[in-house]
């Protein structure tokens, strides 16, 4: 049997570092494998992945719980036959619904291949005063169907930010198997093991399903060429812009950066050529990595507000001829 585990949370919480994290201390002795989704068609997050050493399934596209749970099954299936792992980490859109991919892991397909571990939600303290994400039902959802809550980047919250975190944990019912905080994604891989509680209901099971019914959920536009692809979409009341690039020429990196803190975006990850090699960035944490098979750089904003795609296209078209 392969114990499986979802590790969710809001737009820009930090979900990919604390995987990272989790990669970089698990048993020697044993295989790990990542299953990741993002909202938007332009896959960062695979990339982010890369350097852990361990298999990694992108489904990019739509929410793994509506419009991409084919591909869900599909990846997922392919972890199981290929890697034959110990355990799988799944780490759904920041705008993802959990129920529908829980319904699945416990259900009767694969009954006999996974042990559904504690589902692991994280939360910036920061956000829990913001209507956006506290009357979101997703996020709602994210933190009523966890087994474990971690408040996120304590080290960047205030005190007051850190008692309504603990206010806001200790009031939900069901009570949680764990309640904890940490800063740079730390989260301790003992807590992947630690009781769940079959008990737990989503409190808005079909609210993003409404949305997809709706059309609302997925609206996307692709245009321009193979080496110059920008996507532009929204959904769940959030605008995304993404872009593949073959670029001609390795792009200055504080530049760049800058570039990037201007958008003032909710959320926004990357993979470029920079004078320093390939470099990925998320939420302005710039690292070393590979570079992607297909050679392309890419780069995704999500955003509350409409993103200006047409002026950030033609400040990285001028990166782009140097």
């Amino acid at each position: 049997m392969i114990n499986v585990n979802l590790v969710t949370g809001f737009l820009g919480v930090g979900k990919t570092t604390a995987i990272r994290h989790l990669l970089a201390r698990h048993p020697a002795t044993q295989r790990w494998a990542v299953l990741v989704n993002e909202i938007g068609e332009v896959g960062v997050d695979g990339a982010l992945l890369a350097d852990t050493g361990v298999y990694v399934q992108e489904v990019a596209g739509g929410c793994l719980c509506c419009v991409a749970a084919p591909a869900f099954t599909t990846g997922l299936n392919r972890i199981i036959r290929q890697y034959r792992p110990h355990r799988i980490l799944i780490e759904p859109s920041g705008l993802g619904h959990p129920a529908q991919v829980l319904d699945t892991l416990s259900g009767p397909l694969y009954a006999d291949v996974l042990v559904v571990g504690p589902t692991v939600c994280l939360v910036d303290p920061r956000h829990l005063g913001s209507p956006r994400h506290r009357e979101h039902p997703n996020f709602i959802d994210q933190v009523h169907l966890a087994d474990v809550l971690v408040a996120n980047k304590t080290d960047l919250c205030s005190a007051d930010d850190i008692a309504a975190f603990e206010t806001f944990a200790l009031a939900l019912s069901p009570a949680k198997s764990r309640i904890a905080m940490v800063s740079a994604g730390r989260v301790d891989a003992a807590w992947l093991d630690t009781p769940g509680n079959g008990s737990r209901r989503a409190r808005f099971p079909e609210a993003h399903a409404f949305l997809v019914e709706s059309g609302i959920a997925q609206e996307s536009e692709a245009t321009g060429n193979p080496r110059w692809q920008r996507i532009d979409g929204r959904g769940d009341g959030y605008h995304r812009a993404g872009w593949f690039v073959e670029q001609t020429a390795a792009w200055p990196e504080a530049t760049l950066a800058r570039l990037l803190r201007e958008q003032d975006a909710e959320r926004y990850k990357g993979l470029f050529l920079t004078e320093r090699g390939w470099r990925t960035v998320n939420d302005a944490d710039w690292m070393d990595t590979a570079a992607p098979r297909d050679g392309r750089s890419r780069l995704e904003l999500i955003d509350a507000d409409p993103i200006d795609a047409d002026g950030l296209d033609a400040a990285l078209r001028i990166l782009d001829r140097g």
